[in-house]
């Protein structure tokens, strides 16, 4: 069916389904988001109780594509995504 054929109740019904998709989308992202800080965070060898290690902001930085700034917060968990524990 073609967008210029719907009724007016389809068109309501399907804005809240579009608006139901965009919802979930959002939701994953969320989640995708705080699961890669948790990432980002638990790379550092500092953050494991370890050593600190050469080359680690580096790398997570081109691997994240994040700035060199943005990959500090929250490795020092400065971020509004703070790890959990």
């Amino acid at each position: 069916m073609n967008s210029a054929e719907l009724t007016q109740e389809q068109r309501y019904e399907r804005i809240a389904a579009l608006r139901a998709e965009l919802d979930k989308i959002e939701l994953a992202k969320t989640e995708a988001l705080k699961a890669l800080h948790q990432e980002i965070h638990a790379a550092f060898p500092e953050n494991r109780g370890e050593g600190e290690k050469r080359g680690v902001l580096a790398e997570v930085t081109r691997r994240s594509q994040y700035s060199r700034e943005h990959v500090a917060q929250i490795r020092d968990a400065k971020t509004a995504t703070k790890p959990s524990s």
